[in-house]
């Protein structure tokens, strides 16, 4: 039955009527072969689309077409994308799995207060997405989920509906403080690699704190200090807290980009790691093992996240429906020599 006067449905419509993404519509509405689409799913799609009026424009086909092999990693924090060695770590464990199907993969930053996602995607023309550093209320994530778009997100929002690829921060953060304690250290400070704003280093600050606190030591707020994911601001943060007060026998700085900042800022107080400070990192990064002294730091499996988010794209742009849920890879504490036994 066609609806009358109504306005021609949408492919996005039709993916909410039968219940697959909208890439799949799109593939089907436009006769895009080799899919991994099964035959009742198409004639379901077609039967709705000449039901409820279907009808394509050239301006829209095109855009299908161009979707039909790119995919895109979004950053969604700051202006260090390509000097952040845990995106580029993300992108050597994504870009196998497009270039095994001949498809493309893009990388687009966004600032905190931008989150127009859909919408970029729209303009570029990106067939799915994943998005990395999102952070808490963002309202970049809804508009996704309306638009139809395939996407994957790497790390934890509480929406259970989304499909996440993360490690268990909580826990791992919880790790650095009890072989912190196993080393006697009970006055210990804290370098956020960016605001509570997102999620990761909120989780890591509780898994953390609460881990001390079972120890009986107490994390004094005054002693946590923010960065913002840079070596820069890794440095200034560090300068900040050794002029605060009393100085902390260690440091646990939640990613390896601001405890390399952290280092050098220590170095240029006349302090030595560990002697004078014990330094741990988060996430284990390339230059982890070249610094002086090597950085103790928990290892995060960046690659094998990136590898799970762009396997589950890959299948969507082919026809199959993403799984909500999530999916958390392991960890481990890297042990190497910033950080001594406490006299």
């Amino acid at each position: 039955m066609h609806n009358g006067d109504k306005k021609p449905i949408s492919q996005i419509e039709i993916a909410r009527i039968v219940g697959v993404s909208r890439t799949t519509v799109s593939f089907v509405l436009n006769n895009v072969r080799g899919k991994n689409i099964s035959e009742d799913t198409r004639q379901k799609i077609l039967a709705v689309a000449s039901q409820m009026g279907y009808q394509p424009d050239e301006s829209a086909v095109d855009t299908a077409m161009s979707r039909e092999g790119t995919a895109a990693l979004f950053v969604c924090h700051s202006e260090s994308v390509f000097s952040d060695a845990y995106i580029m770590r993300l992108l050597e464990g994504m870009e196998p799995a497009f270039h095994k199907k001949r498809y493309d993969l893009r990388v687009m930053q966004f600032r905190v207060s931008r989150n127009d996602y859909a919408e970029a995607a729209r303009q570029k023309g990106y067939g799915a997405v994943a998005l990395v550093n999102t952070h808490k209320d963002d309202l970049g994530i809804e508009g996704l989920k309306t638009s139809g778009l395939p996407f994957v997100v790497i790390g934890s929002l509480p929406d259970p509906s989304l499909t996440q690829v993360d490690i268990d921060n909580t826990a791992a953060a919880a790790k650095v403080a009890q072989y912190l304690l196993e080393l006697g250290h009970r006055d210990i400070g804290v370098i956020a690699h960016a605001s509570e704003e997102f999620l990761a280093v909120k989780a890591r600050l509780e898994g953390f704190s609460a881990a001390l606190a079972e120890g009986g030591v107490q994390l004094d707020a005054r002693r946590i200090f923010y960065a913002d994911f840079s070596e820069e601001s890794g440095f200034e943060a560090m300068r900040a807290l050794l002029g605060s007060g009393s100085r902390p026998t260690a440091v646990f700085a939640t990613n390896d980009m601001v405890a390399y900042g952290a280092m050098r800022a220590l170095e240029d107080a006349g302090l030595s790691v560990p002697d004078d400070i014990s330094l741990v990192g988060f996430d284990d990064d390339y230059m982890s093992r070249y610094t002086n002294p090597p950085l103790t730091t928990m290892t995060l499996p960046a690659e094998g996240i990136g590898r799970k988010a762009a396997e589950a794209l890959v299948r969507a742009m082919e026809g199959s429906r993403l799984h909500a849920g999530m999916d958390l890879l392991p960890t481990s504490l890297t042990i190497r020599r910033s950080c001594r036994k406490h006299r």
